[in-house]
């Protein structure tokens, strides 16, 4: 939409205004620009731009060949006459219109936004969510924390026991040098009988150093710490460990999904669909094409492909897609590699052991993966496949273990043996039945794992020997608006006792409006022999439309066993900023013998921008109870110590010079203290995380230059992140000529090479903290349309919102 100019292209004299550099979409002023930079509406990072006067006096976006490459440009693809800056022409860049057909770049001066868009045909291939390793935020060089969780509890139970009280303080302590992060873990609890006697007790949990291996995508751990769960069960240990990390690929390339290939006959659009949801939709060249980039979107469902030609033809074909958790994409690898002696400080034998593990995506549909273990008078083997097919996805294995030196066994000092694995997932196309896990497993009389080898020679009670185990989890939709029926159950025997173990539970769920219900029964058999089924109903609504509104929620379980209960709670989230949470129940329950107990309590949730705080009580029956929290943290940066909420792994701390009150918009309850600082307590690794500030709250006299920034931290990393802030008095400049006559409106004022603000209508201009400086105004390139002025704040300072005051703007 383009206006009339005549009305605002003179001032009083008659004279014309330069209104050029405004007559286009994107307009800046030349001059290097800090921006996010996106590609095809996809963040790609923060950027150094260049905005420079080009043809036909345009100031646009100029890209040399380095901001070329990092745009993912494929300079092969593109015309010989382009004319492209060569990689030793670091100080000449062009138009990217002008080198990549179709291209064009668009510059938001006000957000600070340069969006760049590039056919896809001239761009390389790159996974979607992909995020380059060299812009992978490794943190403050040297930087540290103390999370800490403290509470006491006190019990009442109205006997003549009297009254208990314990007390306890978790600390996980943090010192990042460099890459390399350093991290101890230790409690401290007391427990005092309400008699006069109290145990205290300290346990140091664990103490160990990590860093990335980024060209392995890896993580190299030494210390206490734990073996990977996937293929051997988890085990405590103290030593070293590289492990691969998945959160180093892209999420795109994370998990399992198949390899989708065909053939385009001419520029065709390939739209991919799982349970007739749109998962993928793009645009592919003529010939053969290969989409791996498909987000992991679950264990089930197949993929039913179209491919749209440009004339209109339409043909579809159907890709097998299940899962199970030791299936892996087509090229991945995931590994480990672990030396260590078992990490327990109450064993008296502790075994030192080498475990490796390698898994790998041989083609669409084949993962291999295997195992070694090797301890003292232990070893262990397992190999195994993951295969996808028509029928479902299954994983099939094999471990052997062999044990000797054993301290006692019926059998002898010496026990071998195997067990097999088989896991199994599908999705049911006609009746949408969906196993999403459904695992055997059996053991031979004489298998061990390190866990039962290690208790073995440590002679801790009676270690059983698992025999057979069985674990099914499905899901079964009945259709529209008639909710889902869910079974999940579990079996399992050992070789050392008798009976076996059982607990299955079949239930019902269903929404009606905004009201939800779930109905179950289960049942739980003891190796004893012992039965106990219990039936159970719960419903919950929120009282009001909006999402923060409080949520009720009822429940009722009946038991074989002739005990019973119910209870109706009422939780919900409220304050400014949604950090104040708070629960209430009352409850009545009846126990095998026939008693009755009614009770109640509440609990209160405090986040602050220093700790969170809790608080709770409750009574039921002749007992009573109450607790205190505080959890935090306390974060040492270049900057100084700041105070924050529970930490994640990877966290930010947001400096903003004199932005006292700003509201971290991440995390609740948080706002930028009087020294200029917050913390943003969690951050995804190696994503990119978006990090706002709202101003409201702010001093009038503090302005953010910028609310929004984006950052892929590294796993560990304290990211510091600077919010530019402008400080000064706010005030409204009426300009004039020495004549009398007003600047024109679109005049500019700098103060050298930084541009500062517009003149409007009437010669106002809005400035910030510039008062008694020499400030230039310009209204095109003659050294007639340029003058000189400075300003002083008015002494009166009540009255409108922003200070007024005069200047005059001379010739130079």
């Amino acid at each position: 939409m383009q206006f009339n100019p005549v009305f605002i292209n003179q001032n009083a004299n008659g004279q014309k205004v330069d209104l050029s550099r405004f007559n286009q979409t994107g307009a800046a002023f030349p001059g290097n620009y800090r921006a996010d930079v996106y590609i095809n509406s996809v963040w790609l990072g923060r950027r150094d731009v260049l905005m420079k006067e080009l043809a036909e006096r345009k100031v646009l976006a100029c890209f040399n060949r380095a901001m070329l490459d990092d745009l993912g440009v494929d300079v092969s693809r593109l015309p010989e006459i382009a004319g492209v800056p060569a990689r030793d022409e670091a100080s000449r860049c062009v138009d990217i219109a002008a080198v990549v057909p179709g291209a064009f770049s668009s510059f938001n001066s006000t957000d600070l936004r340069l969006d760049v868009s590039i056919p896809q045909k001239y761009l390389r291939a790159q996974a979607r969510g992909y995020v380059a390793p060299e812009y992978w935020d490794p943190g403050a060089p040297f930087a540290g924390f103390l999370n800490y969780n403290a509470n006491a509890y006190r019990y009442d139970n109205g006997g003549s026991a009297g009254t208990s009280t314990q007390y306890y303080f978790g600390a996980n302590a943090g010192l990042n040098i460099g890459l390399w992060r350093l991290r101890y873990n230790g409690t401290l609890t007391q427990q005092d009988n309400g008699k006069g006697q109290s145990q205290r007790t300290y346990q140091n949990a664990s103490a160990y150093t990590q860093r990335d291996i980024t060209g392995w995508r890896a993580v190299l751990t030494i210390g206490d710490y734990f073996t990977p769960s996937d293929l051997f069960g988890s085990v405590p240990f103290r030593g070293v460990q590289l492990s691969s990390d998945d959160r180093m690929q892209p999420e795109s390339l994370q998990g399992y999904a198949p390899v989708v290939r065909g053939v385009a006959e001419t520029n065709a659009k390939v739209s991919i669909r799982q349970n007739g949801n749109l998962i993928y939709e793009n645009v592919v060249p003529p010939g053969e094409f290969s989409i791996d980039d498909l987000y992991n979107t679950g264990f089930a469902g197949d993929l039913d492909v179209t491919v749209t030609e440009a004339d209109g033809r339409v043909r579809k074909f159907v890709v097998p897609y299940a899962a199970v958790p030791q299936l892996l994409r087509e090229g991945q690898s995931r590994y480990a590699v672990t030396a260590g002696q078992w990490r327990d400080g109450a064993l008296s034998k502790r075994p030192n052991f080498a475990q490796a593990t390698y898994q790998r995506g041989i083609n669409n549909s084949l993962t291999l993966y295997g195992g070694l273990i090797a301890a003292d008078h232990y070893q262990s083997a397992l190999f195994g496949s993951g295969i996808n097919t028509p029928l479902g996805a299954l994983a099939l294995d094999v471990t052997q273990s062999w044990a000797s030196q054993l301290p006692f066994n019926a059998s002898g000092s010496d026990m071998q043996g195997q067990s097999y694995r088989v896991t199994y997932s599908k999705l049911l196309e006609a009746t949408r039945t969906n196993f999403t896990v459904a695992a055997y497993r059996f053991s031979t009389a004489g298998f061990l794992e390190l866990s039962d080898y290690t208790n073995l020679i440590n002679q801790v009670g009676v270690v059983y020997r698992a025999k057979n185990k069985f674990q099914l989890n499905a899901d079964q939709p009945l259709g529209d608006r008639w909710g889902h029926v869910f079974l999940t159950g579990s079996t399992q025997d050992y070789w050392n006792q008798g009976g076996r173990d059982l607990t299955y539970q079949l239930g019902y769920s269903n929404s009606f409006k905004s009201v939800s219900f779930n109905l179950s029964a289960g049942r739980t058999h003891d190796a004893s022999g012992n039965n106990i089924n219990q039936y159970m109903l719960s419903v919950s609504m929120p009282l009001g439309r909006e999402s923060y509104s409080p949520l009720l929620s009822a429940s009722a379980s009946s038991s074989s066993d002739r005990s019973a209960g119910a209870q109706v709670n009422l939780s919900g989230t409220t304050g400014e900023l949604r950090n104040l949470s708070y629960n209430v129940y009352a409850n009545i329950n009846r126990d095998s013998a026939g008693g009755n107990t009614s009770g109640g309590g509440g609990s209160v949730q405090y986040a602050t921008s220093v700790a969170t705080l809790t608080a709770g009580a409750s009574a039921s029956g002749k007992t009573s109870q109450a607790n205190l929290g505080a959890n935090g943290a306390l974060v040492f940066h270049p900057g100084g110590v700041t105070p924050a909420q529970s930490l994640g792994e990877s966290f930010a701390i947001v400096e903003a010079p004199g932005a006292e009150g700003a509201a971290v918009s991440n995390t609740n309850g948080v706002r930028v203290s009087q020294s200029g600082y917050a913390v943003v307590s969690s951050l995804m690794p190696y994503r990119q995380n978006e990090i706002t500030l709202d101003p409201k709250g702010m001093n009038q006299d503090v302005e953010l230059q910028e609310t929004s920034m984006q950052d892929a931290p590294r796993a560990g990393a304290i990211v510091m992140l600077k919010f530019n802030t402008q400080q000064g008095k706010p005030v409204i400049v009426r300009l004039t000529r020495p004549d009398g006559n007003h600047l024109p409106v679109g005049a500019t004022i700098s103060r050298g090479e930084d541009f500062l603000s517009m003149v409007g209508q009437g010669g106002r201009a809005f400035l910030r903290g510039m008062e008694g400086k020499p400030l230039t105004a310009s209204w095109g390139g003659g050294p007639d349309q340029q003058c000189r002025f400075s300003y002083q704040l008015p002494q009166k300072t009540g009255g409108p919102a922003y200070l007024q005051t005069d200047a005059v703007c001379a010739p130079q």
